[in-house]
């Protein structure tokens, strides 16, 4: 024996890979064969309670395409590339994503997979949370400029076709100004996400309505046709100057909107400088130029 080496039993491995902090967990055509205590926290279920379950069974539906290609990848004797992130779903039904590498091992003469994996669902839970505050206002939760300009950019895109097209409103509320100085920025606040609120469901799932900044509102809608704007704006006209009931106080503030109405695609940033230079025009009683 080498200088410095140390013979140690396959029991002692065994324990080794008992005991580890990482998941450690074996398959066979399809199914678990072996996890260790580590693998069986993870998903949730008693000791030996991970045998028998089916591989699939334990991916999320978006990730299952992933681990099939993985699976027949290394079971071709073909390299895969690092480790990879996906989603499984607990027997409770808890979802959790797992950092994992994967090698093939034989078991009783039999070609299978041993699957190293992290729990990393708080890493994607932060991740995620803080990719949704680039990307959101913070007091409505409704899509920001950034995010705004994203989906605009891509609705532009198919403007046009079979006589779409998309409507572009800029909303800015009038007489917000008093309602902060006469109740206070609370009451301001709370009525923002009020008319958040009615904006959200005013529109249909597939448009998008963001906030600004302020009390600058827009709605991004893609129509059929052109002649469903004009029930969309006046639908949006009733619902933005209905009285609100903010925390028991009694609120009507009225709306200027700038509508922009688009057939054919252009940039989105000169769409909604457009429809803000429209919203700027009705609000002080100009008609917005050509």
């Amino acid at each position: 024996m080498p200088v410095g080496a140390v013979g140690v039993g396959e029991g002692v491995f065994r324990e080794l890979v008992e005991t580890a902090p990482m998941a450690v967990a074996v398959h066979v055509d399809g199914r678990v064969v072996y996890a260790n205590r580590a693998a069986e926290d993870s998903l949730g279920v008693p000791q030996g309670g991970a045998v028998g379950l089916a591989v699939l069974d334990l991916v999320h539906p978006d990730h299952r395409a992933v681990v099939l290609h993985r699976t027949a990848t290394l079971l071709a004797g073909q390299p895969l590339p690092g480790s990879v992130e996906i989603a499984l779903v607990r027997p409770d039904g808890q979802v959790i994503q797992i950092e994992a590498v994967s090698s093939t091992v034989e078991v009783d003469g039999v070609l299978g997979i041993a699957v190293m994996a992290c729990d990393v669902t708080e890493r994607a839970r932060r991740e995620a949370h803080l990719a949704h505050l680039a990307t959101h206002d913070g007091l409505t939760g409704l899509p920001n400029r950034l995010l705004l300009l994203d989906r605009l950019e891509q609705a532009l895109g198919r403007t046009g076709r079979g006589g779409s097209a998309v409507l572009v409103l800029f909303v800015d509320l009038d007489g917000f100004k008093q309602v902060n100085d006469v109740h206070g920025h609370a009451v301001g606040d709370a009525l923002l996400r009020a008319v958040a609120a009615r904006l959200r469901a005013s529109v249909r799932g597939m448009d998008t309505v963001a906030r600004l900044s302020g009390d600058e509102f827009v709605v991004v809608a893609e129509l059929e046709s052109v002649e469903l704007a004009a029930p969309l704006r006046a639908r949006l006209d009733e619902e933005l100057t209905r009285a609100y009931d903010v925390d028991g106080i009694a609120v009507r503030v009225g709306a200027s909107i700038g509508e922009h109405l688009l057939e054919a695609p252009v940039d989105a940033e000169q769409a909604l400088v457009e429809a803000d230079r429209r919203m700027y025009a009705a609000k002080h009683g100009a008609e917005p130029a050509a």
